[in-house]
């Protein structure tokens, strides 16, 4: 693919999105709830993102230091601030047999996503670890095979335990690289029971093969294509529950975003080159024209926040399109995660004195990965499409019978989805497009913005 050019007559399509064919159940009930309408603000500015930084580390700091001074179990319970716990009745079944389910999970060789492979491994699941470089990826995979052996022989030999495996280098920042991982797979493979899109970056400015901005491909436009491409494996797949009353369902499909994407509004764009920052025509939609932005070199400033924006509106439309399915299974269900403010790799070209602040003050990567494994294999509410894991100081009613997720919170101030007393995962309420359907609308026109970018 050669590289575009920024033209907005030539790229963006004057004619209405048609509805989707395809309906999820799931997604009526979100599109259809006045709560979840009116929960939806608009979005803030890049100059608060920079002001509430300091705001959320001295909250942090002070919260978590009172917890130490009251960390007796009454206390705790009170605020309901002990950590979530993933109960294994409120998780997919994993068979006892030579053919372990399959996850592949994105930029699995260090961070979060490695623990989220070594998690899910742990507990059955045959984990492909999706990665550019091939040793790297090769070196992870030694490593967690290690020590499922060691905690298999420390714990109960007859627990079923899964599988790490390196399939061939996945680089998302190459259509071609993409394309050739998922027809190896499908060659491979027959069905596909969890991706999660998990790798990123957070460097701007650089140019991929394909012409498009790196940032927005490496962290969304890749894992657009290749969930794309691995759409028919995952229909293909049943991750079924213990409990008969919870319908089965297809594959499932974990989205990483982050906080920031409260801090992408569609009327503000500042310029790479120079800082300056101008409106848009968009009167606070984000539509085909720009997430296109987004997507070409130049254009802006902004594309990890929106990046993480779009992945959230990746769920709603993916949920919308393959949601539904027939009489056996109840289709792929798709939730959006942020890990919290980690202390991993993404930091690698920070220095040294800010890494050593992340580290006292950020989660750990094992902590990090809590979220996308219960986006993974929980049982999740049916109008559940974002999970975090802080603390929020105000609950929402949730009417969910899995013990696993039920602490559920509405749309909150930003500061204490950034640091906090850390609680496993929780389902929030993400800020969403004020385009008057629950975020429909921008989703459906960042699905059409992406298909044309990746179109062969």
């Amino acid at each position: 693919m050669t590289a575009i050019s920024w033209n907005r007559d030539a790229l963006v399509s004057k004619a209405p999105i048609a509805p989707s064919e395809r309906m999820s159940p799931h997604a009526d009930q979100i599109h259809n709830n006045d709560n979840w309408k009116s929960d939806m603000q608009p979005f803030y500015a890049r100059a608060t993102f920079m002001k509430m930084g300091p705001l959320a580390l001295l909250y942090s700091i002070l919260f978590n230091s009172v917890l130490r001074i009251l960390s007796y179990v009454p206390f705790n319970s009170l605020l309901r601030i002990d950590p979530s716990t993933l109960h294994p009745e409120d998780c997919f079944i994993v068979p006892n047999s030579s053919t372990p389910p399959i996850a592949i999970i994105t930029g699995s060789n260090t961070g979060v996503g490695f623990e989220t492979a070594q998690g899910l491994a742990q507990r059955g699941y045959h984990v492909i670890l999706a990665c550019r470089n091939r040793q790297k990826g090769l070196d992870a995979v030694h490593k967690i095979n290690q020590h499922i052996i060691t905690s298999c022989r420390e714990e109960d030999e007859s627990k079923v335990v899964g599988k790490a495996s390196f399939l061939q280098p996945l680089d998302l920042a190459s259509f071609a690289s993409i394309r050739s991982f998922c027809n190896s797979f499908s060659e491979k493979y027959d069905s596909l029971n969890i991706l999660v899109n998990n790798a990123g970056i957070n460097s701007q400015g650089d140019v991929t093969e394909d012409g498009l901005e790196m940032c927005f491909q490496s962290n969304f436009v890749g894992h657009f294509l290749l969930t794309k491409l691995l759409i028919p494996s995952l229909l293909n797949a049943e991750n079924t529950y213990k409990n008969n009353k919870y319908k089965d369902e297809a594959g499932r499909i974990v989205n990483l975003s982050s906080v920031t994407h409260h801090f992408a509004p569609s009327n503000e764009r500042i310029h790479p080159n120079d800082g300056s920052s101008d409106l848009s025509e968009n009167n606070g939609i984000h539509d085909k024209h720009f997430w296109l932005g987004s997507a070409m070199p130049g254009v802006s400033a902004a594309t990890y926040r929106e990046s993480k924006l779009a992945s959230i509106l990746f769920t709603i439309e993916l949920n919308k399109r393959y949601g539904g399915g027939g009489e056996k299974v109840m289709g792929i269900r798709s939730v959006a995660v942020s890990p919290g403010s980690v202390s991993s790799d993404i930091w690698r070209n920070e220095s040294a004195l800010t890494q050593k602040i992340y580290r006292m003050v950020y989660l750990t990567p094992q902590q990090g990965s809590s979220t996308s494994i219960a986006g993974s294999i929980g049982n999740l509410p049916i109008d559940a499409i974002y999970l975090q894991p802080y603390w929020h100081p105000f609950m929402r009613r949730m009417h969910s019978a899995v013990r696993s997720f039920q602490r559920s919170y509405p749309l909150s101030f930003p500061m204490f989805e950034m640091l906090g007393p850390y609680i496993g995962h929780s389902v929030s309420v993400p800020r969403l497009p004020t385009d008057g359907c629950g975020g429909y609308k921008s989703s459906g026109q960042l699905w059409d913005a992406c298909e044309g970018l990746t179109a062969e």
